[in-house]
């Protein structure tokens, strides 16, 4: 088996921009960037829209320690997941892929993961990860790309994204 040089060149600089990004996350406090969004059903729910890019994605999937469902937007804009493969397969238990792009996350990611599910809005991306998530998991919200359509911004899709939760939280409280 040969070592491709571009393959070893692009993991270096991937490790190199890793560093510096999560330097500056600990510069500065931006909303929406693993930010503790409740608990649904005694499984937690962690808001990070603010992943906008593959590097903040590396940063936020290793943050955890258990594995975790992780909600990433399928769209034009979601590039360069198959650099998160050794990640995935270590941090993630289940991928829910929400957007018109679907096909080509699976095919990202598909050496790596465990589950994968694919849902048509938002809110069937949160409840296909509370029904695949089990009391004291971790559902992880980092969409890996900008906002799109409905969304102006990335804060515009973390609010979104919030009121979901607080609602899916209600109604499991008054469902017991």
């Amino acid at each position: 088996m040969s070592i491709n040089p571009l393959d070893i060149k692009r993991k270096a600089l991937l490790a190199d921009t890793l560093i510096r990004s999560r330097a500056k996350v600990l510069e500065s406090a931006t909303p929406f960037s693993l930010e503790y969004a409740g608990v649904v059903g005694g499984i937690h729910v962690v808001n990070d829209s603010a992943a906008t890019r593959v590097e903040k994605l590396a940063i936020s999937l290793s943050s955890f320690d258990e594995p975790l469902v992780w909600i990433v937007e399928a769209g034009a804009h979601t590039r360069d997941l198959e650099l998160l493969r050794d990640i995935i397969s270590v941090r993630v238990k289940t991928i829910v892929a929400v957007g018109s792009d679907v096909d080509m996350v699976h095919k990202a990611v598909w050496p790596s993961m465990g589950y994968f599910i694919a849902a048509d809005t938002w809110d069937e991306a949160l409840d296909m990860a509370i029904l695949s998530a089990k009391a004291n998991d971790t559902i992880l919200f980092s969409p890996g790309c900008r906002a799109s359509e409905p969304f102006q911004n990335f804060r515009e899709r973390g609010a979104y994204f919030n009121r979901l939760v607080e609602i899916k939280r209600q109604t499991n409280n008054h469902a017991q």
